[in-house]
């Protein structure tokens, strides 16, 4: 039924007895399951091992319902003999087509699921977090990549633009889960040694979980190490008296140039590389977010204060829930320019600006002239390697392709920029409360961010005082680990570590320990 309403089995298909007599149908002249055995075809196909090997099953639609009543039926009878089911979940954008679907077969199997998801009418970005935990990287054979799906054409017909993005959200987020897995088999042991190398900075360092919320008023300005950067140097310090501004790493050496000390630096990423990018500076009016998987060297940088965010890392995330802390997450995205944009909304912010997010080569450049990425360029240079040949390695080494910018011109950018900019598609549908802006259209355009002038965002109200009582609020808050029982137990748990239940829980890091 819709509302109050019933919904007749018959306005949706044309039913008809199947050669067992069991009820078959088909929609738009296409038929939805076997005119002979419709029970007999379901079985088969959910029936596989390798389907209950995955810890989530998915179907694309349903059609009557006979492939998902055979998996519960199956389903049951693998929990009576002990095993350990997977999730089940439905995905039908039409509350027509489920309620008819009831009204047609018996779906009592099917409730009698525990680990039963049902996503009606959802939209489309809300089926991701169904299948994957948004509060931890997923690493190869997790979340969507662990999952079993069935596609039938068939049962998806009836909305074929909905189950297109899906299977299209899908897609990234296994691509996202293959690099993550390449990433970890490469950096493993690097994330591993920094986060043990760096769990004593619990005990100097304070978490942002006490400024959620904090300047819901004011609008706040993420700065990238994009080309366009450029173009709002000049306005840089107007426009910091009347934004809360944050910055990634790699825009620091740029900004410092300008004259300019950001209120915040993010710096998420555990490479040596990382911390190349704030190698010799220093920015005492700044507060630096970080983690406890960062290149040890991080936390010597001279700033007015280190705040830790949660780690996206099993290490830091098995010595919190050890400890009971909780520092704060900023959630993953695969740059730290979506670390970034997740502290301006967990600090509560609805309007945020952006520049020198490009997510693109304006002009074939990879980073604004003068940022400590370039600076690197030359400095590896020789005679025979030019700082181009870098340049061109950047610019054609993640399959480079065309997109348009926020103007529709042409801009050329790669399949990594891509990904990064989907994971702010996602975000942006996913928190409709929080406005983002960019003031450098150059860059590739991102649905859900909108151009805006500088010349608007100058009309706004100077915000220096708040922001200096936010800084000091910052600055003073008690480090995560500070009465001496706590620090007892971190230090017994370092000198245990790795104990069983970690490896238990984490069996792939055994070989980085």
């Amino acid at each position: 039924m819709t509302g109050s309403e019933p919904v007749p089995p018959e306005s949706i298909w044309n039913l008809e007895k199947a050669k067992n007599q069991s009820i078959t149908a088909s929609e738009g002249g296409v038929r939805l399951h076997s005119a002979y055995n419709p029970e007999r075809e379901a079985s088969g196909a959910v029936g596989r091992d390798e389907v209950f090997q995955k810890s989530a099953v998915v179907f694309y639609g349903f059609g009557l319902g006979y492939h998902v009543i055979e998996f519960a039926k199956l389903a049951m009878e693998r929990a009576a003999a002990g095993k350990t089911l997977p999730r089940l979940v439905l995905i039908e954008p039409d509350v027509k087509h489920f309620f008819a679907a009831m009204a047609v077969l018996d779906w009592t199997p099917v409730f009698t699921l525990e680990n039963l998801i049902i996503a009606v009418g959802c939209p489309s970005e809300s089926v991701l977090p169904l299948l994957e935990d948004g509060t931890k990287v997923n690493v190869g054979e997790t979340g969507v990549s662990d999952s079993w799906f069935f596609d039938i054409p068939s049962f998806t017909a009836h909305s074929v633009p909905y189950f297109n993005e899906v299977r299209s959200l899908v897609k990234r987020n296994q691509r996202k889960n293959e690099i993550n897995a390449a990433t970890l088999k490469k950096f493993g042991k690097l994330w591993c040694r920094n986060s043990i190398k760096n769990m004593s900075q619990l005990e100097n360092c304070a978490g942002i979980s006490q400024l959620a919320d904090i300047a819901a008023s004011c609008p706040f300005l993420i700065l990238g190490a994009g080309p366009s950067l450029e173009t709002i140097l000049p306005y840089i310090k107007e426009i910091s008296e009347r934004t809360i501004t944050v910055c990634v790493e790699t825009a620091l050496h740029t900004l410092l140039r300008a004259g300019l000390q950001p209120d915040f630096i993010l710096l998420t990423d555990p490479q040596f590389w990382a911390y190349r990018h704030i190698a010799g500076l220093e920015a005492p009016e700044s507060i630096l977010i970080t983690e406890v998987s960062a290149y040890p060297s991080v936390f010597r940088f001279n700033c007015r204060k280190i705040l830790l965010c949660g780690s996206q890392f099993p290490v830091g995330q098995y010595f919190e829930q050890k400890l009971g802390l909780v520092p704060g997450d900023l959630g993953t995205g695969g740059s730290v320019a979506s670390s970034a944009w997740n502290f301006a909304h967990f600090c509560g912010a609805k309007e945020i600006y952006t520049a020198g997010l490009d997510f693109a080569f304006p002009n074939k450049q990879t980073h604004i002239k003068g940022s400590s990425a370039e600076q690197t360029y030359h400095t590896l240079s020789s005679r025979l390697t030019a700082p181009d040949r870098f340049t061109a390695a950047s610019l054609y080494s993640a399959n480079a392709a065309p997109g348009k910018d926020y103007n529709g011109s042409v801009v050329l950018t790669d399949s990594r920029m891509k990904m990064f900019s989907w994971w702010f598609e996602a975000r942006l549908a996913a928190c409709p409360e929080t406005k983002t802006y960019t003031l450098c259209p150059q860059g590739l355009a991102v649905p859900g961010i909108q151009k805006a002038e500088v010349s608007e965002l100058l009309k706004h109200p100077e915000i220096k005082a708040f922001k200096q009582k936010l800084l000091n609020q910052a600055e003073n808050l008690p480090a995560l680990v500070s009465n001496n029982s706590d620090k007892e137990k971190l230090q017994n748990i370092l000198k245990n570590f790795p104990q069983s239940d970690f490896l238990t829980a984490y069996p792939f890091l055994k070989e980085y320990l």
